[in-house]
């Protein structure tokens, strides 16, 4: 047993690797392509460009591995149906289950590299690839700013920002109201300040020249504050993490910037939904595993003809129904967390079901 499985992972492997490596030369030709022109119209230079597509290459990667595990389970497998060694292997009582076995645990082991490559190599490499993009071609910027930010702190205090600049760590016209309670809210205080700035010493916000306004039931009373310091709960860093696009941000730096649009009074359902989808997509390389494996072991006429249509096909499918779904699921009012895993769990039973009426 040990054997045939040596040899089954072993023809796995080679053609794992080999897709993956023909399909990312594919998919960074027809981009050159495409953007060739631009990267001559601003004098890249062959270095600069080899510098991008080196930068290119995690993104194309995490989207071409559940393909290259399809292709190398339907190849791998097909090409022992297509010389009959599957039936050899079946007449030696070795079931369906037991063939998939080491192709299901070496699955397990890729979505789980997968896993970890998107949710902290991908985002390093993204980082780098956008400063090449907005050079030379263009796309993108290279803002530190941030505008417009409505911070709900606390129940009874919220933050309004008009710009921070994450540079010089200065922001500009402040604005915090206090109230009196969150039930039957009635504003308190207004604080308003032209211009503050991160405090490193005493970890804190200072603002000077701060206009405060106290309200009551009958008068309202102003007063100037030369120097006014806040102890807000989101620190220097964590404003300054929000200038980052979420495809720069590592998994945990994602799920903070959601927690912090969610303290703010933002609806967070999509961004989750899509957080979770990123999570959910390396498992497709073990739910292809369960398609792939009955088709293949099935010997059909057309060989590798019908065996790269049918890879084609399922792949199509799976990421068009992914994007569906988590659409679907958002609009039908779901979790966040089933409407990213909506497709994993219908290919999931449908690939269970093909197992079951695939005979063994």
């Amino acid at each position: 047993m040990k054997i045939i499985y040596t040899y089954i992972l072993k023809k796995f492997i080679n053609t794992f690797f080999f897709s993956l490596l023909a399909l990312s030369v594919i998919f960074i030709i027809v981009d050159l392509f495409e953007n060739l022109d631009k990267f001559l119209d601003r004098n890249a230079g062959l270095p600069n460009i080899a510098l991008y597509y080196l930068y290119y290459i995690p993104s194309i990667i995490k989207l071409l591995i559940p393909i290259g595990t399809l292709v190398s389970a339907l190849f791998s497998i097909g090409n022992l149906s297509n010389q009959n060694e599957i039936i050899a292997m079946k007449s030696g009582s070795m079931s369906l289950y037991k063939l998939m076995l080491p192709l299901i645990i070496l699955t397990m082991f890729i979505s789980a590299f997968q896993l970890w490559f998107v949710s902290y190599q991908v985002p390093k490499a993204n980082k780098e690839k956008n400063i090449l993009a907005y050079k030379y071609l263009g796309q993108g910027n290279e803002t530190s700013y941030l505008t417009n930010l409505y911070l709900r702190e606390t129940p009874t205090r919220n933050v309004l920002i008009r710009e921070f600049n994450s540079d010089k760590q200065i922001g500009f016209d402040l604005q915090v109201n206090d109230f009196t309670n969150d039930k039957s809210p009635r504003l308190k205080d207004r604080y308003s300040a032209k211009s503050f700035k991160w405090d490193s010493m005493g970890k804190c916000w200072d603002a000077t020249n701060v206009i405060k306004k106290s309200f009551s039931f009958t008068k309202m009373k102003a007063e100037v504050i030369s120097d006014l310091k806040f102890k807000f709960n989101f620190n220097n860093k964590e404003l300054s993490e929000l200038v980052k696009p979420t495809e720069e941000m590592n998994i945990k730096e994602w799920y903070k910037f959601i927690m912090f649009n969610k303290s703010g009074g933002q609806n967070v359902e999509l961004q989750l939904t899509d957080f979770y989808g990123v999570i959910a997509f390396p498992f497709a390389n073990i739910i292809v595993i369960l398609f792939a494996v009955p088709f293949a072991s099935v010997k059909k006429r057309g060989g590798l003809a019908i065996q790269i249509g049918a890879a084609l096909t399922i792949s199509f499918a799976y990421l068009i129904f992914t994007k569906l779904g988590q659409t679907l699921g958002f609009g039908l009012g779901f979790q966040p967390i089933l409407s990213a895993w909506l497709a994993n769990i219908l290919f999931f039973i449908s690939g269970i079901i093909l197992i079951v009426k695939t005979p063994k």
